[in-house]
């Protein structure tokens, strides 16, 4: 599979627990801004924007990313999905340059850490084959997790052995599978494992300072 990567940014304006969290500041950047930077470093030909809000979609244009639509008002809901949102710029996408595109990048700005390099190697799983890739993290503390069966005692998680979870930092997907209306994760899904210092995804204000200090304890900042 050769054909173009399109990135998406989801980027809507709401944010309820962190008001602006999109346009935050990150040691400097905006946490909008620190994902355009990994997107433009990365293997991604044409990166693009879906948001409804005016200012986001300013500061996207401003760093880097193009703002090509609006996002329809009833994608912009905390209750929209991804991947409703991700087959709106799809089709806004064909009906522009129809068979492009191979590859679908989801990028949300509420992993600010994650770098070009954790993009390349999520890409690069779909290239290999898998119809979807997704980043991966070890859970924070997994001695302390319990996995709870029906039916069956707690089990601790760190007796299980390697452990992980989706830090939501890439999304990579086929076209076509997407198209022909498949998810973003499932059984075939392949996973590109990343430390838990770069898979901060920012909810709140104290996610926030834990990124700052993240960036601070190890003097590395690059896209």
């Amino acid at each position: 599979m050769s054909g173009q990567v399109l990135g998406l940014i989801t980027a809507r304006g709401g944010s309820q627990r962190l008001p602006g969290k999109n346009l935050a500041l990150l040691g400097g950047r905006s946490l909008l801004q620190r994902t355009i930077d990994a997107a433009r470093a990365s293997v991604i030909d044409r990166l693009i924007l879906s948001s409804d809000d005016p200012q986001i979609i300013t500061a996207a244009r401003s760093g880097g990313a193009e703002a090509p639509f609006v996002r329809p008002e009833a994608l912009a809901g905390p209750t929209a999905s991804s991947i409703d949102v991700i087959r709106h710029a799809m089709t806004w996408v064909e009906a522009e340059a129809p068979g492009r595109y191979d590859i679908l990048v989801l990028l949300q700005p509420t992993s600010p850490l994650r770098i070009a390099a954790d993009i390349d190697a999520t890409v690069a799983l779909v290239r290999q084959g898998a119809p979807t890739a997704v980043t991966v993290c070890p859970p924070p503390k997994a001695e302390t997790l319990l996995l709870l069966d029906a039916g069956a005692a707690p089990r601790r998680v760190a007796e299980l052995g390697e452990v992980r979870q989706v830090n939501g930092a890439v999304y990579a997907a086929r076209w076509d599978h997407l198209q022909a209306g498949g998810a973003l994760i499932d059984a075939t899904t392949a996973f590109h494992d990343m430390p838990w210092r770069r898979s901060v995804d920012i909810d709140t204000a104290g996610d926030l300072a834990l990124a700052t200090a993240l960036i601070a304890e190890t003097g590395e900042d690059t896209p």
